[in-house]
């Protein structure tokens, strides 16, 4: 079986304002790269079983900053904290035993992981799984599973699901194909400087003219803004 491809960055500093307050020593701490004295904050926190506090705590563990870094240890805070059902915690979960990092490599549950994060609203996650209903990986394939998943991580700006959901529509691929709407994600995928839509932009030069383009830009700008109102 191969390796699942997960892009997941371990998500460090993602809190809410209440969680700000209960481990503000720890992420000023942070910030000031005093990472000894940020764990102890942290370990103050999550003494009380904040959520946030002990995600934290994992990723100081499975860093290495401010502790000596130890995998286990980081897996084990993370499922602590999985176990409420915390989007980022679940998400990396799903990282490290998919990698087997601080656990026994088990695909079964990273895809278990995997689920649960994307249906918690982690963005990142929900973009995984659409790779991998794009691709079938680990799934039986399936285009319009993969837009539904696309269209979930772009509603929260997530750039890179931009760029596929543009993709699948000038390819006509679980939806009907339609080479502005198409350009018109892509588009705005490039504007928020992904790199890999900048490239496939320039492969509309030989499909649409001039006024076709400016029509996707229009839609590129009308999308953004319905997700910009409806996060209001």
């Amino acid at each position: 079986m191969k390796n699942i491809s997960i892009l997941v960055f371990l998500n460090f500093l993602c809190f809410s304002s209440s969680a700000f307050c209960s481990v503000e020593g720890g992420l000023t701490a942070y910030s000031k790269k005093n990472y000894t004295l940020a764990v102890k904050e942290f370990e103050k926190s999550s003494d009380s079983r904040d959520v946030q506090a002990i995600h934290y705590l994992a990723s100081m563990y499975y860093q290495g900053y401010g502790v000596k870094k130890n995998l286990a240890k980081s897996a084990a805070l993370f499922t602590q904290s999985a176990n409420q059902n915390y989007a980022p915690s679940l998400s990396n979960l799903a990282v490290m035993y998919s990698k087997g990092e601080g656990v026994k490599k088990d695909m079964e549950k990273s895809w278990e992981y995997q689920i649960k994060a994307a249906q918690a609203g982690d963005a990142q996650s929900q973009f995984n799984l659409g790779q991998m209903y794009r691709k079938g990986e680990y799934v039986q394939q399936s285009f319009p599973k993969a837009l539904l998943w696309y269209l979930k991580s772009a509603e929260q700006f997530h750039t890179p699901a931009y760029n596929e959901i543009g993709l699948l529509y000038a390819q006509g691929l679980g939806i009907k194909k339609d080479f502005i709407i198409g350009y018109a994600w892509i588009y705005l995928a490039a504007e928020n400087g992904n790199p890999e839509a900048k490239l496939n932009l320039k492969n509309f030069d030989q499909i649409l003219d001039s006024a076709q383009k400016l029509q996707g830009q229009t839609i590129a700008k009308s999308i953004l803004l319905q997700y910009k109102e409806s996060e209001k």
